[in-house]
């Protein structure tokens, strides 16, 4: 392009969506950048610049994609390149009957589904490319499947807190609230700072629960680094805050621990129950009728809840982590079931 001659403003907003495109795709160095706007419009597309003068070309259209499509795109030194941490342009929308979908997908793949992480990244990518209003859709697909449920329990939902959680999770919002623990002896609420993933309702124990990435607690004792996932009951939460904190297209990946079971033959002769939170990795039929079973978990707490119906047609036989937690419960249970003397 000769000097002086004032460039088309198509071309200018082409190659800003080229490189918002090439950033919805993952991190981009600015020469992965510059190199997807020269495929997609040609050589011409920065004129004659090369070397800073070509650098600055990319940061002025870096500078019109925050400024005037108001894309937040900037360079995370963690993943060394250039990612959309904020949208206020909504860069995708869809029909309702898709965002239904989503919703019965969200719910269908659980926690225990194969490929959850992976479906659930792709699904939260396309909830943080829409705008509110539509993930406000979702949200209601959410809470009509969880009507039809039926709550089973003594829990009051605050009302409160139900729609703050529906805010947070449609504008995909940090939050802080209070939570009631039965695990805390001294019966005092601690303080959970949480990137809420997913509200849900369990058909097996009647309850509705948050799944979320807890940050933080904060209680008598002072505040201690969590870094897990937490399932709350809803009910237990009071005291809901919103926070400013916009969470990132997709959470962390929880860590996953083997599970290996053997049912008797008794309950095994029809086939085995999939259970929510048990991941079903593969099936060893034995010679006595009975079955091993190997899955994973991401939550040692539930499986071993879980496993535990089953009585003494059941025994844990890895992996050492759930192995741990069994022994401890059934010990703590023989204690108070033993005969005395």
């Amino acid at each position: 392009m000769a000097q002086g001659k004032r460039e088309s403003h198509w071309l200018v907003i082409r190659r800003c969506l080229a490189i918002i495109q090439r950033a919805q795709r993952g991190p981009a160095g600015r020469d992965d950048l510059i190199q997807t706007v020269l495929g997609q419009e040609g050589p011409e597309a920065y004129g004659e610049a090369s070397g800073k003068a070509l650098q600055r070309r990319l940061e002025n259209d870096l500078r019109r994609i925050r400024n005037n499509l108001r894309v937040d795109l900037y360079f995370d030194r963690r993943v060394d390149g250039y990612v959309i941490r904020d949208s206020w342009l909504p860069l995708l929308d869809l029909p309702d009957e898709d965002l239904a979908t989503i919703a019965w997908l969200e719910q269908t793949f659980g926690h225990d589904s194969p490929q959850h992480d992976e479906v659930h990244a792709l699904l939260g990518r396309l909830r943080f490319y829409l705008a509110p209003e539509r993930s406000v859709v979702i949200e209601r697909c959410h809470t009509a499947l969880a009507m039809d449920l039926g709550q089973r329990d003594e829990d009051e939902i605050s009302p409160a807190v139900w729609k703050g959680l529906t805010k947070a999770l449609v504008k995909r919002r940090r939050v802080e609230f209070a939570y009631r623990s039965p695990q805390q002896e001294d019966g005092a609420p601690r303080r959970h700072v949480v990137d809420p993933d997913e509200r849900y309702f369990d058909t097996v124990r009647g309850h509705y629960y948050l799944r979320g990435w807890c940050h933080y607690t904060d209680g008598p004792l002072g505040q201690y680094e969590q870094q897990r996932y937490f399932y709350y009951r809803l009910g237990r939460i009071a005291d809901l805050r919103i926070l400013p904190d916009k969470l990132p297209a997709t959470l962390p990946s929880a860590p996953r621990y083997a599970v290996e079971y053997e049912l008797t033959p008794q309950v095994a002769r029809l086939g085995i129950t999939h259970h929510r939170g048990l991941e079903v990795t593969g099936i060893e039929q034995r010679e006595t009728g009975g079955v091993v079973v190997s899955s994973t978990t991401d939550n040692l707490f539930w499986a071993v809840r879980t496993l535990l119906h089953y009585g003494p047609n059941c025994r844990v036989l890895g992996g050492p982590e759930m192995l741990w937690e069994m022994r401890k419960v059934v010990k703590e249970m023989a204690k108070i079931y033993a005969e005395s003397e």
